[in-house]
């Protein structure tokens, strides 16, 4: 970087011609490009972080990004020293040591004296962007201000991009995929049977532990249509079904070959894609590629992607529908199919064909090699080469799917009532408030985010306090490995989270996953409820989606915060410390003093209750500052 006092060696040059060297290569318009990731430099006095939490960078296409968890560097206070070509610059940057000279060692010490720190940080976004979003706007939703400041814009929050770090391995001390601990004794062990089946959705008619659908019935079916146009697989009667093999020896569930009239009911086929998708992508061997097919000529579009992996026979052209014949003179061997299973169920899927004999016929293909896979063992020798090999994103992917199944079917029946809640027994209506009863989720990759940022883990303890139908309990106990927990005062997501619970806990040995199965949700007010208490002493993380919480409950909260051991982590919607936070003799035992909060950007679709993206915060308890201002204090007294 050019300094105002030299060149990039260290020379410098004549006093007459320094501003007009500046003036005419700008170096600090690279900086300026939006598409350039901001980075300090190395140099910098000025630089420092927040939190400790580590930022992992995101690829695209060879080039790096900008995690929302990284602080970009500032650029503004350079561009701004440079006001007219023949003016002399004032409180110029240097850029290295090396490019010294003595009036600028003299000055940039007048620098640091002038800018000294204070003692107790003022609370910091980890995603302020350069030009905007100060600490006075970003910071006005204080959690425990009744009288909350107007909301102003806020700047440099990205409403498009969805970064999600997590290129780096996982498993490196974790089993993820357990197929050898997986039987059939259902809730019992980590067995799969008693789960809610495909059909039972479609047709309404949930019975057993899942209590059944509170609109279900025989009409249910009603809302979905045929998707494949031959005879045969109309919506009927008989509903046209196959049956999916999974990982784990001997479980099949029967998919219905039916599509929705809706979007918003629960899609089979859809469900049936993504769970072979699966399976193809991350639980075949290398070595029985060339039969099954990989992830990328599975199920893109006939016109889009030609297959990845060659056929023993030429494969067709990308836009054609027609299997090519054999070559000439030899003749298609029974053991050597014409074309891989991926391509057959693929071909039979597209919307152009729909060949609903054809997809039969590859599911068949398709169950068959699945239990030559089980019976000698190759699936279950490479799932332990497979899981310490696997990504971050990856891994996140997989459990969003197999989560995505446990939903549709325990909690997609209820989503009425939990739209538009019931009426509330006299307790739970005593214990809220008006705005408290609406409801939102936190999304996979926001919970995804936090796993991330707070390192949780198989040794970590997760309470979710207002933990709703139970998704980032679930999520925390299968990608983190964690001991996770959950309270929620509503009733009926309280119902749901039960539901979903047991039902994860049996697609994960459907899945063969090792998930902790020391995952609990309770019903009642966290506030008084008499497991709460245990869990939090033991908590590592602690998530309060307090977006609608009035400022009495936050308080409270704070109270209940003041019990967690050091190094807890606390990630909230709005925060807890106030605006500008400086500790004083009046205010050095509030729950601000023992703790260091940063601010973060979650993403556009990453909460239910909006598209648009927002800001949460990780607070983390910290006694030691309060320690440090003790000590202080009582040497001042003592002088």
């Amino acid at each position: 970087m050019l300094s105002f006092f030299g060149d990039q060696n260290g020379k410098p040059p004549p006093k007459t011609t320094i501003v007009s060297k500046v003036a005419v290569r700008k170096p600090i318009s690279k900086v300026a490009n939006p598409s350039t990731p901001n980075r300090p430099s190395s140099s910098s006095s000025t630089t420092t972080t927040n939190g400790g939490l580590l930022a992992v960078p995101r690829s695209n296409g060879g080039s790096t990004s900008n995690s929302p968890l990284s602080r970009p560097g500032s650029s503004s206070s350079s561009s701004s020293s440079l006001k007219k070509p023949t003016a002399t610059p004032t409180r110029p940057k240097i850029s290295s040591p090396s490019a010294r000279s003595p009036s600028a060692s003299t000055l940039l010490a007048a620098k640091v004296v002038k800018r000294k720190a204070p003692k107790v940080e003022r609370i910091e976004s980890e995603s302020d962007s350069d030009s905007g979003a100060s600490s006075s706007s970003s910071s006005s939703e204080d959690a425990l201000d009744p009288k909350p400041k107007s909301k102003r814009r806020r700047q440099g929050t990205s409403t498009n991009a969805t970064p999600f770090p997590g290129e780096e391995e996982l498993g490196a001390g974790r089993e993820l995929f357990c197929l050898d601990e997986v039987d059939m004794r259902g809730e019992w062990g980590r067995g799969w049977v008693g789960f809610v089946g495909c059909e039972e959705v479609v047709r309404g008619n949930m019975g057993g532990w899942a209590g059944g659908n509170p609109e279900g019935g025989a009409k249910n079916s009603e809302k979905y249509q045929a998707y494949f146009p031959q005879p045969g697989f109309e919506n009927g009667e008989t509903l046209p079904s196959v049956e999916l093999l999974y990982p784990t020896l001997g479980c099949r569930e029967r998919f219905i070959l039916l599509t929705p009239i809706s979007h918003r009911e629960y899609n089979p086929i859809s469900e049936l894609r993504s769970a072979l998708r699966l399976i193809l992508e991350h639980y075949i061997p290398p070595s029985h590629q060339h039969i099954f097919g990989s992830l990328s000529d599975a199920f893109a579009e006939p016109a889009e992607t030609p297959s990845a992996v060659p056929s023993r026979l030429a494969s067709p052209h990308p836009g054609s529908l027609a299997t090519p014949p054999p070559d000439a003179g030899s003749s298609p061997s029974p053991l050597v199919p014409s074309e891989t299973i991926g391509d057959a169920l693929r071909k039979a899927l597209a919307p152009n064909r729909r060949d609903g004999p054809g997809f039969v016929r590859a599911m068949e293909r398709f169950n068959t090699a699945m239990e030559e896979l089980q019976k000698d063992g190759s699936m279950k020798t490479w799932l332990r080469t497979r899981g310490r090999a696997m990504k971050a994103r990856e891994w996140s992917l997989l459990v969003e799917t197999v989560h995505d199944q446990a939903y549709s079917r325990v909690v997609g029946p209820y989503s009425n009532e939990l739209e538009h809640h019931p009426k509330h027994p006299d307790e739970v209506a005593r214990a809220i408030m008006g705005k408290e009863d609406a409801y939102g989720e936190l999304r996979h990759n926001f919970m995804s985010q936090v796993i991330q940022q707070t390192d949780l883990g198989p040794d970590s303890v997760f309470v979710d306090l207002g933990s709703g139908v139970g998704n980032c309990v679930v999520q925390t106990a299968l990608q983190a490995g964690s001991r996770s927990y959950g309270f929620e005062l509503l009733p009926v997501p309280a119902h749901c989270a039960r539901l979903q619970v047991q039902e994860v806990r049996r697609r994960w040995a459907m899945w063969g996953l090792k998930g902790n199965l020391e995952v609990e949700v309770h019903e009642g007010d966290f506030r008084v409820h008499p497991v709460v208490a245990k869990r939090l002493r033991e908590a590592d993380v602690v998530l309060v989606n307090n977006e609608v919480f009035p400022s009495s409950l936050n308080i409270d909260l704070t109270n209940m915060f003041l019990d967690l051991k050091e190094g807890a982590t606390i990630v909230s919607l709005k925060p807890f410390v106030p605006e500008g936070f400086r500790m004083n003799e009046n205010n050095c035992d509030s729950f601000a003093a023992i703790v260091r909060s940063s601010q973060h950007v979650y993403y556009k679709d990453w909460v239910s209750w909006k598209g648009d993206s927002g800001r949460y915060y990780v607070q983390k308890i910290d006694r030691s500052m309060r320690a440090k201002f003790e000590e202080e204090m009582s040497g001042r007294r003592r002088r």
